[in-house]
């Protein structure tokens, strides 16, 4: 049952608290993805295919069980006669029939009723791959937006220095210990940093929107990334391993799996129509009526058990075409099963290296960063003693919020590549998103 209003009242209590100035804990990760399991309408439109999906089970087993028709009439009935001599009747007539028939042997029923199972397992699959989905969509979307708050944080922080810089060059002018380049070159990195924070709110506020959209509510503040992140490798750490899982619990394997398995069937199926049909029938009639040769009402009662065979003799090329149909759709599920799996081995070995990669990359500009740093105050240091221009400060400044940036892009390109890696193999769950939601600070 969806509790979207009652999901917007706690969203706008919150916004009423924080703006009386209250302290409102921020929303971490598992908060905005139980906001996008209740309101996500992607999500919500996948369970009601797998709904939906499902009943494809219970419609192929029906075709195997009995069938009971009832039926009933009532008829006025007229009778012109002119031979030997002019003769005319009027009755009125009813009855009803009551019909049982149990399939015996039907080879296109058979082959729907397994489809059917098949369809079910499918959909299953199906469901699966939408929840990895909907995680995935909300850990890309929620660290989408932190990402943006950075960008316009590094470069709100960037033009307050390079202003800082640029009246410094100014005064250092007008009494002349520096020249006109370092105060031109101070305004031209302080108008491109004013144009960067335009651009760097923009985005934020789109992401924020994008969020928005997947949540149903408002963004509020939420929780950052530690800034000392543990990092670790994957585990196993072997990329064979996870490839070989992969293969054996990815859901889009099974999605295809299942694809080809029930075009298998639906061959058979159009191969049963070139064979015959065997029923068990039994029914039981009724009839009440005048008779116009005979006096009074005369009523007819009938039972009959019995085999019915039914043979298609030849029906215009129809079946022998359905039947090249479904052999060229198989042959496309097959094909398309092969793609499948050869994607995800590849996806995987992607996402596994770029974890790999990622707890490198994040280790190695944790490190520059602190050489960036030590390099800053070297050249603020030999700016004031006169070794250094303006110029040199700006560059070692600019270096310094390039560092921070790739550092921050990198920390949430690892997060995600953990998320990514478990989402190819199939293993992606809540768990995984509690994993990541540890390394949340500001909640």
């Amino acid at each position: 049952m969806r509790q979207a209003p009652l999901v917007s009242l706690i969203a706008g209590v919150c916004m009423c608290v924080a703006a009386a100035g209250i302290p409102v804990r921020a929303q971490n990760l598992l908060d905005i993805y139980r906001l996008a399991r209740e309101n996500d309408p992607a999500w919500a439109a996948a369970e009601a295919s797998y709904r939906a999906n499902i009943e494809k089970g219970p419609q192929g087993r029906a075709l195997l069980l009995p069938a009971v028709i009832f039926t009933a009439n009532a008829f006025q009935n007229s009778l012109n006669e002119s031979q030997p001599g002019p003769f005319s009747s009027s009755y009125l007539s009813h009855g009803y029939t009551l019909q049982l028939t149990q399939p015996l042997y039907q080879k296109s029923s058979f082959a729907a009723y397994a489809a059917g199972k098949l369809a079910v397992t499918q959909a299953q699959a199906q469901l699966a791959i939408a929840r990895q989905d909907l995680i995935m969509r909300t850990a890309r979307a929620y660290f989408n937006v932190l990402a943006a708050q950075d960008t316009l944080r590094f470069a709100k922080a960037k033009e307050k220095a390079i202003d800082g810089q640029l009246q410094l060059a100014k005064r250092n002018f007008e009494v002349g210990n520096s020249t006109i380049v370092d105060v031109n070159a101070a305004r031209a990195q302080f108008d491109s940093a004013v144009a960067a924070e335009v651009v760097a709110d923009n985005n934020l506020r789109v992401r924020q929107a994008t969020l928005s959209t997947l949540t149903g509510t408002p963004v509020g503040t939420l929780a950052t990334v530690t800034k000392t992140l543990p990092l670790q490798m994957p585990v196993p750490e072997n990329i064979n391993t996870w490839t070989r899982a992969a293969e054996d619990q990815s859901p889009q394997i099974k999605v295809q799996q299942q694809a080809v398995a029930i075009a298998r069937e639906d061959v058979q199926n159009s191969r049963g129509g070139h064979y015959p049909s065997l029923d068990l029938v039994a029914s039981h009639s009724y009839s009440n009526g005048n008779s116009p040769g005979f006096p009074g009402t005369i009523v007819y009662h009938s039972n009959l058990v019995g085999i019915e065979l039914q043979w298609p003799i030849f029906s215009g090329g129809a079946v022998s075409s359905r039947v090249r149909q479904s052999l060229a759709l198989e042959d496309e599920a097959r094909q398309t099963l092969t793609l499948t799996e050869r994607k995800t081995v590849l996806n995987t070995r992607q996402y596994y290296l770029a974890v790999t990669s990622g707890v490198a990359q994040v280790t190695a500009l944790e490190q520059a960063l602190a050489a960036s740093r030590k390099a800053l105050e070297s050249t603020e240091l030999g700016y004031r003693t006169g070794v250094n221009t303006g110029l040199d400060v700006l560059n070692a400044q600019q270096n310094l919020f390039s560092v921070e940036s790739d550092l921050s892009q990198a920390k949430y390109s690892y997060l995600m590549s953990r998320l990514e890696l478990k989402d190819a193999v199939g293993t992606l769950s809540e768990s995984d998103l509690v994993s990541i939601n540890n390394l949340l600070t500001g909640q």
